[in-house]
């Protein structure tokens, strides 16, 4: 499409040919994949969006919009949009958005960063010097984690493995481990409990100490 203006300059006259290319909605020519890495070191996401004019790129984490900073850098040559993350958490891993607008329109293409780690017991969660339940009670034993792959994990009695049964139930998540022992007796349930976790990064184990109160 071409459009002929007419120009006065210096008492001369000339014509110019224009182009006036229509406006085009952002579309994706590469949609953003997903990415691991290893936990402490810089991930990277891409991916590759046109349009006409240029789109304004944000990025997103659980939409909430991410802003430059020393845990976030956001780059883009017009067509590849790049975010990159210093991970120096577990929680950083999840799902990220680039979202690109323009006059006409707007997309977005989204990717999910795991992050590799040896097991082990979360921080924020720190575990009490000793854990108490009453005679014929239930005794609960909760262990906050991070680390991936998701680790194995085994909870011991002493040295013995404890399994599953009709008063043990144990429930492993990718968060957390919960040991949970109905009608406990002192004779038989107090004591040291060990919980191992282990992945292909590495392995690591903590004792409980338990007090049953009562007869």
């Amino acid at each position: 499409l071409f459009k002929t203006v007419q120009c006065l300059l210096f008492a001369y006259t000339f014509c110019l040919r224009l182009s006036l290319t229509d406006k085009q909605t952002p579309a994706i020519k590469k949609e953003m994949q997903d990415v691991t890495t290893k936990l402490g070191e810089a991930a990277q996401l891409t991916c590759q969006i046109v349009g006409r004019p240029l789109p304004d790129i944000k990025w997103y984490r659980f939409g909430k919009e991410l802003v430059q900073s020393r845990k976030y850098k956001m780059s883009s040559d017009g067509r590849n949009h790049t975010l990159t993350v210093m991970t120096d958490e577990q929680e950083d891993e999840g799902l990220y958005t680039c979202m690109a607008t323009n006059d006409v329109g707007e997309i977005e293409t989204s990717g999910k960063l795991l992050l590799q780690a040896p097991p082990q017991f979360h921080p924020g969660f720190p575990l009490k010097e000793k854990y108490y339940a009453g005679a014929g009670g239930t005794l609960r034993l909760h262990v906050v984690y991070i680390g991936r792959p998701v680790p194995a994990i085994t909870w011991f009695h002493g040295n013995k493995p404890l399994r599953g049964s009709e008063t043990v139930t144990i429930e492993n998540t990718e968060q957390y481990t919960h040991l949970a022992i109905k009608n406990v007796q002192h004779k038989t349930h107090a004591g040291k409990y060990k919980v191992q976790l282990s992945n292909t990064f590495g392995s690591v184990d903590t004792v409980l100490n338990v007090e049953i109160q009562g007869k």
